[in-house]
């Protein structure tokens, strides 16, 4: 059983991404953005999922959800010159932003998420027409791009029902496998551990969350999943942005996860946010 640290690490300091992370490219980059998003740029297909990605009132310290940061984010929302999809996992505030989105909005991205995340943006008055509902099982196609959406488990509120509300049910939250010409990437997002991650193939890149909160996959439950992925490559996520250590679901340690993963100092990339992976043709590259 794992004790979580109440001094769980923060992120490496954030690298800004610039407006040429967003243009087009011969081959696909995944740049973590801190908390539980993340960027893709596949050819040119500009992706975000769960993205968190405003200051309060341009407070660098405190995010658009009044939580101290300890790291700035590597790119704010309303800078963003093109977005063609943002999906969301969940309608927790830490995976959607609303601030982010609205800006979002302007950037001409459609949303989609399950159906919290759709009754969440409405009454944020995020235009409808930029809204689409998801479910596990559901398609969604763009050039050099496509989204499988995966199911999860993630019942957090059963710690206190009471306080927290009803729980999620099924479908209320969802995982997504996105494939492009040069990769194919696993977003679990928040979730348990299920039968179906057991009998994924073909993952080439995981996004491993290292929580501590056993309302998701758990640091064992991650290096179970990635040393079923044995080809993958992993970028940790959910840990060191939110400066909030008394919440188990914002601390983790990548590198103790790392530990329990087979030849995990070479597949778990603990990079700063805004710091990409690149993928080419099935393989991961550098590009300098």
């Amino acid at each position: 059983m794992f004790i979580w640290d109440l001094k769980a690490p923060a992120a490496k300091p954030a690298r800004p991404i610039g407006p040429e992370a967003f243009g087009r490219t011969e081959d696909t980059s995944v740049y973590w953005l801190g908390a539980a998003g993340f960027l893709i740029n596949a050819r040119g297909t500009v992706l975000l999922i769960d993205p968190v990605l405003e200051y309060q009132n341009g407070n660098k310290k405190v995010s658009e959800l009044d939580i101290p940061l300890r790291v700035e984010l590597p790119v704010e929302a309303h800078l963003i010159p093109k977005a063609d999809a943002v999906v969301y996992t969940h309608s927790d505030d830490d995976h959607l932003g609303l601030v982010s989105a609205k800006a979002l909005e302007k950037a001409g991205a459609e949303f989609y998420g399950p159906a919290p995340v759709f009754e969440k943006l409405a009454r944020a008055h995020v235009n409808l027409d930029q809204v689409k509902s998801c479910r596990s099982g559901d398609l969604i196609e763009y050039p050099d791009m496509k989204v499988t959406v995966f199911p999860a488990d993630h019942p957090w509120q059963l710690q206190d029902p009471f306080k927290y509300g009803k729980p999620f049910r099924a479908g209320d939250s969802v995982g997504f496998i996105i494939e492009t010409p040069d990769v194919k990437m696993f977003f679990p997002g928040d979730t348990r551990l299920m039968e179906e991650h057991l009998n994924l193939e073909g993952i080439q890149f995981l996004a491993l969350d290292v929580s501590y909160c056993t309302y998701h996959i758990n640091p064992m439950g991650a290096a179970m999943l990635a040393n079923i992925l044995k080809d993958a490559e992993l970028m940790p996520y959910h840990y060191g942005t939110f400066d909030a250590p008394t919440v188990p679901a914002h601390c983790g340690d990548p590198e103790d996860v790392a530990q329990m993963i087979d030849n995990g100092a070479a597949r778990v990339h603990i990079k700063a946010p805004g710091d990409p992976l690149i993928f080419k043709a099935g393989k991961m590259i550098c590009r300098h």
